[in-house]
């Protein structure tokens, strides 16, 4: 079994007053490993981090460069932000037939749309998901605009089959 012995030494000559109207407290002694070790700048590598020693020197870089200035109204007013080319307003006084395109171009003109067979031949524009029962689908190819006419009411399948040119 190991018995240690702990000796506290202390000097009766200073009062607690004494170190309460101390300004500064030395705490070299924190940053040591050993008592007889060197003293080190900081506890741990997290402590040293968050310090931000470079940011700190960045900052006091630039301000020795450039100045510290007192912000202006001017300093409030928004800026333009603008993804560069001309306005709407511009392009119409140049080209008065302009007209604001968004998105892809089209590659495709055409599409498939998908009629029900009803009674005498006319076709009728078939419902979402599968065919019910008995009932015949068939599929034309039509030009996309052209799609909006045929979304109500019953066609031939010659007036259907002209619709796929413009």
């Amino acid at each position: 079994m190991t018995e240690y012995k702990l000796a506290i030494d202390y000097n009766t000559d200073i009062t607690i007053s004494d170190i309460a109207n101390e300004r500064t407290l030395d705490v070299t002694s924190l940053k040591q490993d050993n008592p007889g070790a060197p003293v080190r700048k900081h506890v741990d590598h997290d402590e040293a981090e968050d310090e931000r020693d470079g940011e700190i020197a960045a900052i006091e870089a630039f301000i020795a460069q450039h100045g510290v200035k007192r912000p202006t109204e001017e300093d409030f007013i928004p800026k333009k932000c603008s993804w560069g080319g001309k306005s709407k307003a511009q392009k119409l006084a140049e080209n008065p037939a302009y007209i604001e395109r968004r998105g892809r171009r089209r590659t495709t003109f055409s599409k498939d749309v998908t009629f029900v067979v009803v009674d005498g031949g006319e076709y009728k524009r078939a419902g979402r998901g599968r065919a019910k029962l008995g009932e015949t689908r068939q599929t034309f190819t039509i030009h996309f605009s052209n799609v909006e006419k045929v979304s109500e009411g019953t066609f031939t399948s010659d007036y259907l089959q002209s619709l796929a040119r413009v």
